[in-house]
């Protein structure tokens, strides 16, 4: 998915909201992301990112808002403390559901101008 807009993926973190996958892997629990939400909020302290992209749902949910509609929101963007954000459906879906691929393209799209607007070379 990062190549298909230009990013390398040397240069792009990867997070999750739980650090443990769930057993048959099921959605993690309220219980479990509330025991590693504090690790990813140090990471995202510590690496100071200007633009955030939640895969899925349960990313969306945890980071951007809790009564987060993937369905209906995705690719719309947000800024809390000076961080755009945005999310778009969890590859896993993508896979399951050929169908939102085109919508996804089009945020993948609009994600990729938005790193354009805000990042330069050496700052992003």
């Amino acid at each position: 998915m990062l190549e298909i807009i230009g990013l390398d993926r040397t240069k792009v973190y990867v997070a999750n909201i739980v650090k443990c996958r769930p057993p048959r892997n099921r959605d993690p629990l309220n219980v479990e992301q509330d025991a590693c939400i504090d690790w990813l909020r140090r990471q995202t302290a510590l690496l100071r990112p200007k633009l955030i992209v939640c895969l899925g749902r349960i990313a969306a949910k945890a980071i951007i808002k809790e009564d987060f509609k993937i369905t209906a929101e995705h690719g719309k963007w947000f800024q809390r403390g000076g961080v755009q954000m945005t999310a778009i459906y969890h590859p896993s879906a993508l896979l399951r559901d050929v169908e939102k691929r085109p919508e996804t393209f089009v945020d993948l799209k609009a994600i990729q101008a938005k790193v354009r607007e805000i990042c330069t070379h050496t700052d992003c």
